[in-house]
């Protein structure tokens, strides 16, 4: 028999899928190619070892500079419960949305109200454009479920009400559904928004080619903006490890601007693959990047919890990383499991199935494990708090 789960192989945290499980074989109804291997991967690693909790405690009460890094894989309660950890050691807390989402997170282009949820988005989002984003590779339902697809409120006959543009600086597999794919020069993206901005605005016009891209090409896209009564612009990496995200940011708040002033609805949201990113954004707040601290050797340990760090860093921190007493807690497999000095084996979250995590577009999403037999499974939750219970033993109780 079929039963509902909640996916969390990326940010979409799909609710609205069903497994069934018999022996090995999973079968599975709404997931993605995505959401069915991470699904497959997790039922073969219920098995999990509690042990070594003591060890990495006292490795964490000698340490002189502790790191607690990762996270974006685990849910808020197991964030919030890292927060207490990090401060009775006094560690560093840093993840891997510091590469990028954290600082879009505090540029002003989120606190100006210009934010919606994917359910409006769904509803009444007309002209959707993925900017520097491809989430056929990386949240494979997002345009069928909520951005391209599916029909709404103000939507009613789902993709052919909608128009949809895709900016990025080489061909992609999300560009074979646009109406208007735009091939742009690397680095050029606040080039091309500002001359959107001044043709829209009516302060000047585009005649010549912009970014790379004829003007003749470019007069479709700013027709289509014109028309959209609702524009949902998700923006990616493209934009956020370009080398000039700041400028790019304020050029996509500028547009939103100007657009909102000839009375659209208008609005922009980030595009991450990590399931629970936005519970670190959340949960956490944080304004400053451990990264250069690690770079230059200031770290003497480091537990990675949940995420596989050393595949995910760049090269110089990687490397760094990998030079500390590294400690690894979350499900088996990967890089950084294999080099650590002590790990400790936990299930993912889809079979723990308890406790939150944070959407995309920071929406909470319930957990719940369906089908799952998860009686073998330990959380990442329990073994960090058990974790700071043993430390708080060693300082007396504190």
């Amino acid at each position: 028999m079929m039963e509902d789960i909640v996916c969390d192989g990326c940010a979409l945290l799909c609710d609205d899928v069903s497994i069934e499980i018999k022996g090995n074989e999973v079968t599975s109804l709404g997931f993605c190619r995505l959401g069915h291997t991470h699904t497959e991967t997790v039922l073969k690693n219920l098995k999990v070892d509690k042990q070594d909790i003591e060890k990495i405690a006292e490795m964490l009460h000698t340490a002189e500079s502790p790191l607690l890094f990762g996270w974006s894989r685990t849910s808020n309660e197991t964030i919030k419960e890292g927060l207490a950890l990090a401060k009775a050691t006094g560690a560093a807390f840093d993840s891997s949305t510091n590469m990028g989402l954290t600082q879009s997170m505090s540029h002003d282009i989120h606190k100006m109200k210009l934010d919606c949820d994917l359910e409006h988005v769904r509803n009444n989002g007309e002209f959707i454009i993925y900017w520097g984003s491809n989430p056929t590779e990386s949240c494979h339902r997002h345009p069928s479920r909520f951005a391209v697809l599916p029909r709404g409120d103000k939507i009613p006959e789902g993709v052919e009400s909608r128009t949809i543009g895709i900016v990025d600086v080489r061909e992609t597999e999300t560009m074979k559904m646009g109406n208007h794919r735009t091939i742009i020069e690397s680095g050029s993206d606040t080039e091309l928004i500002d001359a959107l901005i001044g043709d829209i605005a009516g302060t000047s016009s585009i005649i010549d080619s912009v970014a790379g891209v004829p003007a003749s090409e470019l007069m479709g896209f700013v027709s289509a903006l014109k028309k959209s009564d609702c524009t949902i612009i998700f923006y990616g990496t493209g934009i956020l490890n370009s080398g000039h995200a700041d400028a790019n940011l304020t050029s996509l708040l500028n547009l939103i601007k100007t657009l909102r002033d000839l009375g659209k609805e208008a609005y922009a949201l980030p595009m991450w693959f990590s399931g629970n990113a936005m519970g670190v954004i959340k949960e956490t707040q944080l304004k400053e990047s451990s990264l250069k601290k690690l770079v230059d050797g200031e770290f003497d340990v480091a537990l990675v919890v949940g995420e596989d760090a050393l595949s995910i860093l760049p090269g110089t921190a990687a490397r760094a990383l990998a030079k500390t007493k590294l400690i690894y807690i979350g499900p088996k497999g990967g890089l950084t499991d294999r080099k650590a000095t002590v790990a400790i084996h936990t299930s993912d979250n889809i079979a723990v199935g308890s406790g939150t995590m944070t959407r995309i577009d920071m929406v909470d999403i319930e957990l719940t494990a369906g089908a799952i037999d998860n009686s073998q499974s330990t959380s990442m939750f329990d073994i960090i708090t058990s974790l700071h219970n043993v430390l708080k033993s060693k300082q007396g109780g504190k």
